[in-house]
């Protein structure tokens, strides 16, 4: 049986940080601020936040690895966990993503130094892109590790085809689904599964009201009931405020954290508070929302959890 939680996470420095025009096309939690700061303001506001998110974990006991960004490109470097993820078994998986201009966040330095230090095999899906087909990482899928559950909303950025393959690969069952969000009087696809749902070791937080099959909502429900997760249901507007963007993570001493945003926190009423904390999860939360409004990524795209 895998571990559901990692007690070790890699981030990424933003030194670029900033709005990203090709991902803003279907990624619909950014936000374009005009005049609202130069680029360096946004970029110092970035690097405070993450040294603040950073400070926070490792005072909670999660060993975290910052890598520099080298590269210097691309704006959203800071969400590593698009192109990489660590399993059990000594194995790194790389994935193909949509836009262009993050295929650069994929150092090779990096991928070199983890393999090595790991002595992992390395799985490479990014040939894809020739196709225009993408899977980006724990973006486009949410991993019941213990269970051998994936979880995918598909979208332009998450193909049924790759997340199938990816689950032969890796010995998981796929359950499929659409989530839709209201934008400017229309629903549109949701762009990754991990703003909608996060799944923990007894706990799974999900926005089951973007799911508008039924049959599709009945299949989640109805897997995470049987893999014994209590379900925390939460709104589309908790869904905006980052509430599905959490990962639960382990302190060295083996206590188990839920990793938000101080916004998802806020957004958070005190029955699903309650909820969690019944769970024996402490809640650790931070500032986020220079990467929230801009970059539409929250705590958990900061992270690539290590195995």
């Amino acid at each position: 049986m895998s571990k559901q939680t990692a007690c070790v996470v890699l981030m990424v420095e933003p030194k670029c940080f900033g709005f990203n025009p090709d991902t803003a096309v279907d990624n619909h939690f950014q936000t374009l601020i005009e005049g609202h700061s130069s680029n360096n303001d946004v970029r110092q506001k970035a690097r405070e936040e993450f040294t603040e998110y950073v400070r926070l974990l490792r005072a909670a006991g999660v060993e975290v690895h910052v890598e520099e960004d080298t590269v210097m490109i691309s704006p959203d470097a800071v969400f590593p966990n698009n192109w990489i993820t660590f399993h059990e078994g000594r194995t790194i998986a790389l994935y193909p993503m949509r836009a262009a201009n993050r295929r650069h966040e994929r150092q090779a330095s990096v991928i070199k130094h983890w393999s090595e230090k790991l002595s992992a095999r390395v799985v490479d899906y990014t040939s894809y892109e020739k196709e225009g087909k993408y899977l980006e990482g724990t973006g486009s899928m949410v991993l019941d590790r213990e269970n051998g559950v994936a979880y995918a909303c598909l979208s332009e950025r998450t193909s049924s085809e790759l997340f199938r393959l990816f689950c032969k690969d890796f010995g998981y069952r796929p359950i499929e689904f659409h989530a839709m969000q209201p934008v400017q009087g229309k629903m549109a696809p949701i762009y990754h599964t991990n703003v909608v749902m996060a799944v923990g070791k007894n706990l799974a937080i999900v926005c089951l009201e973007s799911i508008q099959d039924s049959r599709e909502k009945e299949l989640v429900v109805k897997t995470l009931e049987s893999t014994n997760k209590e379900i925390v249901p939460i709104t589309i507007e908790q869904v905006n405020n980052y509430v599905g963007n959490v990962l639960e993570l382990e302190s060295k001493d083996g206590e188990h954290l839920l990793v938000m945003s101080s916004r998802a926190y806020r957004a958070l009423n005190t029955s699903q508070i309650d909820c969690i904390q019944s769970h024996n999860l402490k809640i650790i939360h931070c500032p986020l929302d220079t990467f929230e409004t801009i970059g539409g990524g929250g705590a958990r795209c900061m992270l690539a959890d290590v195995y």
